[in-house]
């Protein structure tokens, strides 16, 4: 009978302590802690933007023939980054929902996301068929070290396969 009870409360605290990471964890993952950037944050992304705009453009060294298309794609991308659909809903509207509406306001947000990124990936194939083989391999890079940016991978951070692994810089 005590070996039971043991088990029993054994399982019973297994099961409460799993609870308390789940609910913590949806805590931390879901929470409304989002803010707006400000004008000022805006302004310095859209400064670096221009800056790996033009880096770009140096890079692919392209021809008279080829500026209307680079144009063209830094247009339709500017454009893009303005109408974005990275505007989060307000924190007191999303305050005010229910779990399941705060879910669907998140499915929604994702499926801008998705028509936002099919919109960047076929601007992307049109300026992408313009360019020389060799060109093609510059912009290949350039969009490989975005993405490793994106998800805050920045500089020679030990470990990540691209920088010393003792914490030091050459």
């Amino acid at each position: 009978m005590f070996k039971l009870n043991k088990q029993l409360l054994m399982g019973i605290a297994a099961i409460g302590i799993s609870t308390m990471g789940i609910v913590g964890y949806s805590s931390v993952a879901f929470s409304n802690d989002y803010s707006p950037p400000t004008a000022e944050q805006r302004a310095k992304f859209a400064a670096h933007m221009q800056q790996r705009e033009a880096k770009l453009h140096d890079e692919l060294k392209l021809t008279p023939a080829q500026e209307g298309a680079w144009k063209t794609f830094t247009d339709q991308e500017k454009s893009m980054f303005d109408k974005s659909a990275m505007h989060h809903p307000d924190k007191q509207d999303m305050a005010k929902m229910t779990a399941p509406e705060r879910m669907d306001q998140r499915m929604e947000f994702m499926k801008k996301m998705q028509e936002r990124m099919a919109e960047q990936s076929a601007n992307l194939k049109k300026f992408y068929a313009v360019l020389t083989p060799e060109q093609q391999k510059i912009m290949d890079q350039h969009f490989s070290h975005e993405q490793h940016e994106h998800f805050g991978h920045h500089g020679d951070a030990p470990g990540m396969g691209n920088g010393p692994t003792n914490g030091t810089k050459n």
